[in-house]
């Protein structure tokens, strides 16, 4: 039984979305001059890159025909899928960060970098029928959570007080 068009694609997807996130972070940790900014962006950036390599060692078990894999390290987790990220009415976050961008500019960007992998995770364990593609899709979906949930009270700190946490 062949691996159809549309898993392969998310799956693409999913990597993109880590490697531009993990492009991202590493830029803003280069930007921004707070110890605290620069320590969080780096950790994301790795946090990213260990997602990427889950996904790819997924991809190539796929395009070898060995099917869904059980990914070391990946535990089964709870995360909710229903609920988004950003809560309703919330404006979109559609600018992307340009080099005299803010600190608060960046994290609005990374919150929408972790909200579009969160709600692609979040669909694709949804419609998984294997328990293997479930599994690391709700990883990688509570894993962009905690990053968005991170992200989030940087932002409110640094509005607020000027600093991050």
């Amino acid at each position: 039984m062949g691996t159809s068009n549309a898993v392969m694609e998310a799956l693409k997807q999913a990597l993109a979305l880590e490697k531009s996130g993990q492009k991202f972070y590493r830029q803003a940790a280069a930007r921004t001059t707070d110890p605290k900014g620069k320590e969080m962006f780096g950790s994301l950036a790795d946090d990213e890159v260990m997602h990427g390599e889950t996904v790819q060692r997924q991809v190539d078990a796929l395009a070898r025909g060995e099917g869904w894999i059980v990914s070391q390290g990946i535990e089964a987790v709870d995360v909710d899928l229903e609920s988004p990220l950003f809560p309703e009415g919330k404006v979109e976050l559609e600018k992307a960060v340009q080099p005299d961008a803010s600190d608060l500019d960046a994290l609005l960007f990374a919150l929408k970098i972790e909200s579009d992998s969160f709600n692609l995770y979040a669909e694709q364990a949804k419609a998984a029928d294997d328990p293997n593609a479930k599994n690391l899709y709700e990883y990688l979906a509570a894993a962009e959570r905690t990053h968005f949930n991170l992200l989030m009270l940087n932002y409110e700190s640094l509005s607020s007080t000027g600093s991050f946490v």
